[in-house]
């Protein structure tokens, strides 16, 4: 579960083959919307001193600050981890860390090596996945330092705290890792960040004889997980359903109370972006929510808008209908 993936091939370019829907979502578009310096949110363009890649600085004790990073970013960096990082156990003879994402998802994992400075991306082509990768010693110690303190879901944390344990054990540093208590408390850039891996926005359609139309269209934000217990820190915030995935073996959370929407897409994800391909299914449910204050999907056109935003959505989603986060 838990072992670093094997690579059939492995290097820090794009394939020339990976196909355009890698081409349409440029990396350069992550450099200039995303503000891991905790500043407001989108188009801008920073100072070349504050694009200039991380990795030239050092982490002198525990102040990540020093390396630039804002607590904004950092507790979104922690997010993503604990939905989609992977702290390899003993079972693996060297010590790593690993984020997987779809090809889709590339450029995001170009970021993140961009953001921080190091680390390698390695291509999985068999399985469609690419993989942000850290095997060395120095960094793996920044990385451990910079996510400390933040993780929020049990299992992860459990899986963290045996990582350190084994690198403390084997890694010879002379400045151990302190681990820090499980944090208890939300926080909305973590919960984006942990949506980039787990979450889905989604558009769901049933047929209604009791509707005009004769169709019932459902708004849907949810999060996925194989433990039901990482999902209650979800539970705990927001009114939803739970279900269980027997093909999958996993836990759903969603979303569909009219006023725990509008609260995600206005306010939270408003104020706490996301970064990766999913903001493109984020902002595609905020435009069906539009229509739905408005009332317009009652009427013919609104449905057919509806549809056609549908049509675009998750895994239908190509290169064509990848737009400006402000469309």
């Amino acid at each position: 579960k838990y072992m670093l993936p094997h690579y059939l091939s492995s290097d820090d370019k794009i394939p020339p083959y990976a196909g355009k829907s890698l081409d349409s979502i440029v990396l350069a578009n992550f450099l200039v919307t995303i503000n891991r310096f905790g500043q407001s949110a989108g188009i801008q363009t920073f100072p070349k001193r504050e694009l200039h890649p991380l990795g030239k600085q050092t982490l002198r004790g525990s102040s990540e600050t020093k390396r630039g990073l804002s607590e904004q970013w950092l507790n979104w960096l922690t997010g993503l981890i604990e939905a989609d990082g992977f702290f390899p156990n003993e079972k693996d003879k060297t010590l790593s860390f690993y984020i997987s994402q779809s090809t889709k998802n590339a450029p995001l994992i170009y970021a993140l090596k961009y953001w921080l400075g190091f680390g390698k991306v390695r291509w999985q082509h068999s399985e469609k996945m690419v993989h942000f990768v850290i095997e060395d010693i120095p960094n793996l110690t920044i990385l451990a330092n910079l996510i400390n303190g933040r993780l929020r879901t049990e299992f992860k944390y459990e899986a963290y705290v045996k990582w350190i344990n084994r690198f403390n054990k084997k890694a010879f540093v002379k400045n151990k890792v302190i681990v820090e208590p499980l944090n208890p408390n939300i926080d909305w850039n973590w919960l984006a960040g942990f949506t980039e891996g787990n979450g889905s926005f989604f558009i769901g359609l049933g047929n209604s004889p009791k509707s005009k139309l004769g169709v019932q269209v459902t708004l849907n934000i949810s999060w996925t997980q194989k433990h039901r217990k990482t999902l209650e820190l979800f539970a705990s915030q927001f009114k939803g359903i739970w279900s269980y995935n027997k093909t999958q073996k996993c836990w759903e959370y969603n979303i569909k109370r009219k006023s725990e929407l509008k609260h995600l897409l206005f306010s939270v994800f408003a104020d706490n972006p996301l970064y990766g391909i999913n903001k493109y299914d984020y902002f595609d449910l905020k435009r069906a929510c539009e229509l739905f204050n408005t009332k317009q999907h009652l009427t013919e056109s609104g449905l057919k808008l509806l549809l056609e935003i549908k049509s675009n959505m998750n895994s239908r989603r190509t290169s064509a209908s990848i737009k400006s986060p402000n469309y």
